[in-house]
């Protein structure tokens, strides 16, 4: 898949420069690169810094630009205030525990593009672009499965972070992606039991918000074996297949424009439709929808729906 023209931000074009002058390297990385390839617009920016102490990038962003999120500095992680920008520094990482926070950080700037990529998620996502030559890297051949439209991950690493499973559901539904057999199997050998709330969840509203056919994920969770973790909707599916897939296909049709009040509607229509085949699903709600305004929204929703009877 060539590399198709792009334009930066003038202010990232800036952070380039800066970056450069003191001697470094900035790479473009993750979900945009694999969003330009896709030709499609770019929201945030993740620049990965090459070459220069972690010292060094904190004392040159705040130099360039002033007001730096410093909530991530000890992985490695700056956020502009001013702009949506992300910079990190490569880092490799090593699991210490069961839990999905359970990891050592060691940063690491001088090691290649194809190290620090190890540590990604999906080969779509492994991807960067050297910015001071305009090139792509792509060392685990992402841009080939992103036009062949296969998810697969990138190392053994994978397993170790079963969220990891979630992001695949979401980027099934969001860009039409078929499974690797590989990476299914190894979807189906891992377990979300040891993730927050908020983290399960912010999955799902990535899927609702940016898939236009959000039953996708859902079929993706069915593939591996994960729908099991999700009872009501495990339940429906074992015992009532046919009104499952319809609940599938009322979530495609969703055409509410605004992101909180279409999750808002999704949620509604999962809960009301799986009471009205007298499946339990209160408890499981109020525990998986982590936001306390949200889930007001999705009972006022009941509610209203009640009132119409």
């Amino acid at each position: 898949m060539p590399l198709p023209n792009f334009e930066i931000p003038e202010y990232c074009g800036h952070l380039i420069k800066c970056f450069q002058e003191a001697g470094g390297k900035a790479i473009l990385v993750g979900g945009c690169v694999r969003d330009i390839l896709l030709k499609r617009n770019i929201q945030d920016f993740d620049v990965e810094v090459f070459g220069l102490a972690l010292e060094k990038v904190r004392d040159i962003l705040k130099q360039c630009f002033g007001k730096v999120d410093l909530s991530g500095y000890k992985f490695g992680v700056f956020k502009l205030k001013a702009h949506p920008i992300d910079v990190s520094i490569p880092r490799i990482e090593w699991v210490t525990g069961f839990k999905h926070t359970a990891f050592e950080v060691h940063i690491s700037p001088f090691i290649t593009h194809k190290e620090a990529a190890q540590r990604r998620d999906f080969t779509i996502n492994s991807m960067g672009i050297d910015l001071t030559s305009g090139t792509l890297l792509d060392p685990f051949g992402g841009a080939g499965d992103l036009e062949a439209g296969i998810l697969k991950h990138v190392s053994s690493h994978f397993f170790e972070d079963p969220l990891r499973v979630l992001r695949g559901m979401q980027l099934v539904g969001r860009f039409h992606l078929k499974i690797h057999p590989h990476t299914h199997s190894i979807c189906q050998n891992m377990s979300p039991k040891n993730l927050s709330r908020r983290k399960v969840f912010d999955e799902f509203k990535k899927l609702f918000v940016g898939s236009l056919n959000p039953s996708r994920g859902f079929l993706f969770l069915q593939q591996v074996n994960w729908l099991q973790y999700f009872e009501p909707w495990y339940q429906c599916q074992q015992k009532l297949p046919d009104p499952w897939n319809e609940i599938l296909e009322t979530l495609d049709h969703c055409d509410i424009a605004v992101d909180s009040n279409r999750i808002a509607w999704m949620c509604t229509t999962l809960w009301r439709q799986l009471e009205s085949m007298h499946i339990e699903c209160r408890n499981f709600f109020r525990q998986w929808v982590y936001d306390e305004e949200l889930l007001g929204q999705i009972l006022s929703n009941l509610t209203s729906f009640a009132n119409e009877k």
